[in-house]
């Protein structure tokens, strides 16, 4: 009787041990949402979408409090001449919500945008010429990217 009793106490011990470990993990805590559309349009920041047949979209995160994002889009059909640069894009002045913007690379055909705040919606208007692009995320510090895709533009 002693040992089915300490059997039982070690099975209910048991139990509950892998229910509390198993309900402290972080899969509850809020992540960043990428949604269809932005303020300006389909966003290119949704997860599965590759292709974009407007000029003008939306770059759109919403960040939950204690969220950062750095985006790194890179130009991969970039063709250049004395000139012109075709493949390339470009934001328009004054649409830019909770975002710091660098200076376009011209050497490696890149730029990178990152949120400010989290707790808000980060939103850009942003227009690409027609091309191939690649967008690099990185979630929270993150050293490598946390996501990657191709897009193409064809309008």
């Amino acid at each position: 009787m002693k040992a089915t009793l300490s059997c039982l106490f070690f099975l209910l011990f048991a139990s509950s041990t892998v229910l509390l470990v198993s309900s402290c993990d972080d899969e509850d805590e809020p992540e960043i949402q990428y949604p269809e559309t932005g303020f300006y349009g389909d966003n290119i920041l949704m997860k599965g979408k590759t292709e974009y047949t407007a000029e003008r979209n939306s770059l759109q995160a919403k960040l939950p409090e204690g969220k950062q994002l750095k985006v790194i889009i890179t130009g991969l059909s970039v063709t250049s001449t004395a000139t012109y640069m075709s493949g390339i894009w470009g934001y328009e002045a004054g649409s830019s919500n909770n975002l710091a913007i660098s200076i376009f690379d011209p050497s490696d055909y890149t730029q990178v945008i990152q949120s400010i705040d989290g707790g808000l919606t980060c939103d850009l208007a942003i227009r690409f010429e027609k091309g191939t692009f690649r967008i690099d995320y990185y979630e929270n510090d993150a050293a490598s990217p946390t996501y990657s895709k191709e897009i193409v533009v064809n309008y």
